[in-house]
């Protein structure tokens, strides 16, 4: 069984990412990983380092963990999100 996720774009769009083929290989998978086959399916050139990524309320901002320290299994829901800059004064 192939292992999948949904993730919802920037724009609303709801892809499906296929992980791996198992479950002992998601457990092998890591953040950094997931970022690269998101990039494939989405148009025009995407730098993994600019995604950011939630599941669960939690960022997933170490490109060296493993999804499964956050919980993800197969058919989680993960959100594409912007970070922009601000946060100064007028």
């Amino acid at each position: 069984m192939v292992i999948q996720v949904i993730v919802s774009t920037y724009e609303g769009q709801k892809i499906t990412v296929d992980l791996c083929q198992d479950e002992k290989q998601l457990q092998l998978t890591t953040v950094l990983q997931l970022k690269q086959k998101i990039a494939l399916k989405l148009p025009g050139k995407r730098m993994t380092a600019d995604m950011k990524l939630i599941f669960a309320d939690k960022r997933l901002d170490s490109d060296n963990k493993l999804l499964c320290e956050f919980g993800i299994v197969h058919k989680s829901l993960i959100q594409m999100v912007m970070s922009l800059d601000g946060g100064r004064g007028a």
